[in-house]
């Protein structure tokens, strides 16, 4: 083990699986890669939930997607995305998001051109359609609008900054510790939440340095340190 692998290791306590190269660190949510589990295949259409952890100066090489609804939500650091429809040298940073719907094909890139290790949440979501034009972009959120409070940065359905081609809601939370906030999904639809940092308390579970909850009823959610986290509303029907 590298010393790559000592730093990054001490960072999780509990996990559902894991891959481990010379220049990444990723813990997977759901099956992916080396980690398989046939009761653990995603969410509805919510498929990957990768928190990837990427050494400096190396990244994914180009790679081709298909028919796929593909985030990135930038957790640490700064990554630079090159794909085959014309976006060259895109740098997003931390508390922005980019989005690609591979449709009917697309190939792409993901390096971390810092000095410092980047650490990234990657999505991937079935889309309700098949085939559609590729598309990519990016939103640079205010870390603010994050604070203490839902914000909304992608929907099927809802106005968003991020439009994709499935109903799924996906809101990001940092909790300043001590905080508390109810979350309360809408009729018919459940949720899977993403817990990136921190310790946090939900309802009377208590002291658990939590990775994911799932559920479909109202959580208040406390945090006993500074927290950041997603939230994923997922129609149940999906």
């Amino acid at each position: 083990m590298n010393t790559f692998y000592k730093m990054l290791i001490k960072k999780f306590k509990s996990h559902m699986g894991e891959s481990r190269y010379n220049w990444l660190y990723s813990v997977h949510h759901f099956s992916f890669a080396e980690y398989y589990d046939s009761n653990n295949l995603g969410i509805g259409p919510l498929r990957v939930i990768n928190d990837d952890i990427i050494a400096p100066h190396t990244g994914f090489e180009t790679h081709p997607h298909k028919n796929m609804e593909i985030l990135t939500y930038i957790l640490k650091g700064v990554i630079t995305h090159k794909d085959s429809i014309n976006n060259e040298s895109k740098k997003v940073a931390k508390g922005s998001v980019q989005y690609m719907s591979a449709g009917s094909g697309v190939s792409h890139s993901e390096f971390n051109e810092e000095d410092e290790s980047a650490e990234i949440a990657q999505i991937w979501i079935i889309p309700n359609k098949m085939d559609y034009e590729p598309n990519y972009g990016q939103v640079d959120f205010k870390w603010e609008d994050r604070v203490n409070k839902f914000l909304l940065i992608a929907s099927g359905e809802k106005e968003a900054p991020i439009k994709i081609n499935q109903n799924i809601n996906i809101f990001a939370l940092y909790l300043e510790k001590d905080k508390k906030i109810k979350f309360s999904p809408e009729k018919g639809f459940g949720y899977y939440i993403a817990f990136f940092e921190g310790e946090t308390e939900i309802d009377r579970l208590f002291g658990k340095r939590y990775e994911a909850i799932i559920g479909d009823e109202e959580i208040e959610i406390k945090s006993l340190e500074n927290s950041h986290m997603l939230i994923f509303e997922i129609k149940k029907n999906n």
